[in-house]
């Protein structure tokens, strides 16, 4: 029999005939599992075999779950870095101050609209790569003036409310639901990306589609170690009372009663006893760690492994390193940095989709406005923590140019052209 606090285990008295059990009160933890939850997902007919039920599940995890939040968190800022449109005309980059600040006033439109406020498409990169990492898709409706005199806004939609279907020709198609009832869209004013797709789900995959199990496992985890380690820091207590010596001439009712009562006073102080406080017994009572020991005798806790494990499989679930989220054990600075340049490279493949986005809205003010230029969005990845290292990599490539030149290989005219890149 063992005390602990306010778990659910019981305390069994066995001195005399009778057994008495001392029942603790649960203590409840919202989002557990045991215990309904504030925000508790209700879904209704068949809407759980919808995309809008996998929406729903995970912006409740990465509402809910601080790991999952941490990884959303991350990833749409890794991919929303700063970045610029470069405008061309006939593959030449030309500076137009006119254009610029169309595509400016172009972006106070369309964050207008979908957020309430104006800014620049810096501020739209953000709730994109969220949108896309959490949700699996993007999509949402251009809408032009009806003298095609430019752009009027861009809508987002609500993949939580919206389903993505394709046509009998191929065509992609979004219903939204709204109070009115369902409304499809379609056509090439209607922008849609999908983040994992391939020729089986052209709809998209959140980046949290690999961790829910894993995700339940990890919170349940944390539960059962919250509920076992909330007594002054420890797994669990084994607490042997003996029963006092038995008085001379005393009979064996008077025995079991002075007996049993000792036993309920040794109970009381030890449940009631706070984690700062300290038993103090004679020598018939003994306290006992229950847990997992080394092979020296030691006391060790398994938790941290157990709970470090649950935390790399829903890491590699994302696709995100664990050392990004600040779960890096004995990284040397040359494999800090490999990591960090295999996970740039996987975000730099993302910022496709809001290049192609960007650069699909902005050309099309651009055309409408007449303007005869090209808009190209450019990420600026660049770090200020590896300036010096990349300082060197184009030192080296321009030296790579210069000794071509001298060999004849490349004339004066294509080494100017590539080294005109470096900069």
């Amino acid at each position: 029999m063992y005390f602990a606090g306010r778990q659910t285990n019981d305390s069994v008295r066995l001195i005399g005939a009778d057994k008495v059990r001392y029942k603790s009160k649960p203590v409840e933890m919202i989002g557990s599992g045991r215990v309904p939850h504030a925000h508790t997902l209700v879904f209704t007919g068949q809407e759980w075999r919808e995309n809008r039920f996998r929406v729903k599940l995970y912006r409740f995890m990465g509402e809910s779950i601080p790991l999952i939040s941490t990884v959303i968190w991350t990833w749409s800022r890794l991919a929303a870095a700063p970045g610029v449109f470069g405008l061309y005309r006939d593959n030449k980059q030309i500076e137009s101050p006119e254009a610029a600040a169309t595509l400016a006033e172009l972006f106070t439109r369309v964050l207008r609209a979908n957020f309430g406020h104006s800014g620049t498409q810096d501020d739209l990169l953000h709730p994109f790569f969220q949108s896309l990492f959490l949700d699996g898709a993007v999509v949402g409706l251009l809408d032009v003036e009806k003298d095609l005199s430019g752009v009027a806004d861009f809508r987002f939609f609500d993949l939580a409310k919206t389903e993505i279907k394709i046509s009998p020709s191929g065509q992609i198609q979004a219903v939204v639901s709204s109070e009115n009832g369902e409304e499809t869209f379609s056509g090439p004013n209607l922008f849609f990306y999908a983040l994992n797709a391939d020729l089986a789900n052209p709809y998209g995959r959140s980046i949290l589609k690999a961790v829910p199990f894993v995700s339940y496992v990890q919170q349940q985890l944390v539960d059962d170690m919250r509920r076992t380690t909330h007594n002054a820091g420890y797994h669990r207590l084994h607490v042997r009372i003996k029963p006092p010596e038995r008085r001379e001439g005393e009979t064996d009712e008077a025995y079991v009663v002075r007996a049993n009562d000792y036993f309920d006073s040794s109970v009381s102080m030890i449940r009631d006893i706070e984690p700062e406080d300290n038993p103090v017994t004679w020598d018939d009572v003994a306290i006992e760690y229950v847990g997992p020991q080394n092979q020296g005798g030691t006391r060790v806790s398994n938790w941290y492994l157990n709970h470090r494990s649950m935390i790399e499989e829903i890491c590699s679930g994302t696709h995100l390193a664990p050392f990004l989220l600040g779960y890096s054990y004995s990284a040397t600075t040359n494999w800090a940095q490999f990591k960090y340049d295999l996970v740039m490279r996987q975000v730099q493949s993302v910022q496709r989709a809001a290049v192609s986005f960007l650069d699909w809205l902005a050309n099309i003010e651009l055309s409408l406005r007449g303007y005869a230029l090209t808009a190209k969005w450019q990420f600026d990845n660049s770090m200020s923590a590896l300036a010096k290292e990349r300082a060197d990599v184009k030192r080296t490539e321009a030296g790579y140019l210069v000794d071509l030149y001298n060999a004849g290989l490349i004339d004066k005219n294509t080494a100017a052209e590539k080294a005109a890149k470096l900069l």
